[in-house]
């Protein structure tokens, strides 16, 4: 069964699965001025788009998802796009709003399963940045068998766990203890790493050396390093890679994400290299920017326009299936003993 924030579903009830999404949070503490060294002001609009992609965290109100309305109607416009099922993956240092899910999820007409983790240790206070492993264990075992605090449902799985380039005690703390308890639970954990630091092989042991099988750990937005060695290294662990589709914008002036075109042409390489890689998809939406209402792609860009694309670039329907459906579906699973 997965546990969703309006029950306990079936895993053939869930349809075509993001792994990592953000419907309602606060990322505003990674605001940074744009490459000029100046701050966007204001409300995000249509004159200043381009300037907005050319920086994209340097516009604060970018980085806020706050409004219930625009959520439900955005993930309604997924659901009509054939996503059945989202991931909602804020953690803390990202201003999570656990409480809302179960109405968002009701009124927009899709499933969302709920993550509960600990971000980077940069977007933490110091109350966060200062728990111990038994203050950690407790958190997210309940949240994994009785409630996520301040709700009536259970965690789906734990995560977004953050990890720096160097990463931090209390990112270690936090991640050692998520890895333990999940694997306890018979739950999977979803992890960010830092692009460019390419620590997924040591992360991946670090996890497995807590229980944690591999195939629940969910390494998120693994498109950020399209190494071909660096991914297959960590496919070949047995973990899960998930590519996010539909962002294409700049952080500074030699760091920027992929194309669309250059994360399609890798997948369809690594499954070529790789046909048993453990692989999921999402759109990764943190932002107002790539909201359908701000010109952004949308929750529901990888059925709408993505699995498209893959079917026409020769990749097989049963294939297709596995990363949106069937392999979502076997990670957030959990044995009914271990609920």
């Amino acid at each position: 069964m997965i546990e969703t924030v309006l029950g306990p579903v079936p895993r053939e009830a869930l349809g075509r699965v993001n792994t990592n999404e953000h419907v309602l949070g606060d990322s505003r503490v990674l605001a940074k001025p744009n490459r000029e060294g100046r701050w966007i002001e204001g409300e995000i609009r249509p004159e200043i788009l381009g300037d907005l992609r050319w920086s994209y965290q340097a516009l604060p109100d970018n980085l806020l998802l706050d409004d219930v309305g625009t959520a439900i109607s955005e993930l309604a416009l997924a659901a009509e796009s054939g996503v059945g099922t989202i991931v909602e993956a804020t953690s803390w240092g990202m201003g999570p709003r656990h409480a809302d899910l179960p109405a968002v999820s009701r009124a927009a007409g899709l499933h969302i399963v709920s993550a509960y983790g600990v971000y980077i240790d940069r977007t933490l206070d110091d109350a966060w940045r200062q728990k111990r492993e038994p203050e950690f264990e407790a958190l997210f075992r309940a949240a994994l068998h009785d409630r996520v605090p301040g709700t009536e449902f259970r965690a789906g799985l734990l995560g977004l766990m953050g990890t720096s380039a160097e990463i931090t005690p209390a990112e270690d703390r936090a991640l050692r203890t998520a890895c333990h308890v999940a694997a306890e639970a018979g739950a999977a954990v979803s992890v960010r790493l830092e692009g460019h630091a390419m620590l997924g092989l040591e992360v991946a042991e670090l996890m497995m050396s807590e229980g944690l099988p591999a195939d629940k750990i969910l390494f998120c937005n693994i498109d950020k390093v399209l190494d071909d060695a660096y991914v297959r290294d960590i496919v070949d662990t047995g973990a899960v890679v998930e590519f996010a589709f539909g962002s294409e914008h700049y952080f500074a002036d030699r760091f920027r994400d992929a194309t669309d075109l250059a994360r399609l042409e890798f997948l369809l390489d690594l499954v070529h290299e790789r046909p048993r890689a453990a692989i999921t998809a999402t759109a990764s939406v943190w932002t107002k920017g790539q909201l359908a209402r701000y010109g952004g792609m949308g929750y529901g860009h990888v059925p709408r326009r993505i699995a498209p694309a893959l079917a026409r670039m020769g990749l097989e329907s049963t294939r297709i299936d596995d990363i949106l459906v069937h392999r979502p579906a076997a990670l957030l699973d959990r044995p009914e003993g271990t609920r």
